[in-house]
Formats: C-alpha cells, structure tokens, sequence
C-alpha cells in the first residue's frame, strides 16, 4: 500500500492518499489534488520529484 501527505512536502494542508495500490496510483490521486485544492495546472518535473519521494510504501 502506498501512501502520501501534503504536509511531507511542506504545504499546509491536511490531504491524504491511503491504501493506494501503487505509486502511479498515489501520483494521479495527488495530481486532481494539487488542481482542485491548489490550483496547480501544471506539475512541474521537481514538483512530480517532491510527490515521488514523499510516497511510502
């Protein structure tokens, strides 16, 4: 199970991503995310870097 907080990669929000079954799950979760919550459009590649290495599991 793979798993992500916002918190992890400094942003002050509570969101969370449990019991995803894959990192690829956990990035496309946390992608809607980042556009819904933060209005990010377009994730950059050191933003995608930041997701990947916050992801356990």
């Amino acid at each position: 199970m793979a798993e992500f907080k916002c918190k992890d990669i400094g942003m002050k929000c509570g969101f969370e991503v449990k019991g995803a079954s894959s990192k690829d799950e956990v990035m496309q979760i946390a992608q809607v995310h980042a556009r819904v919550t933060h209005n990010i459009t377009t994730i950059t590649p050191d933003l995608a870097q930041k997701v990947s290495s916050a992801i356990r599991g």
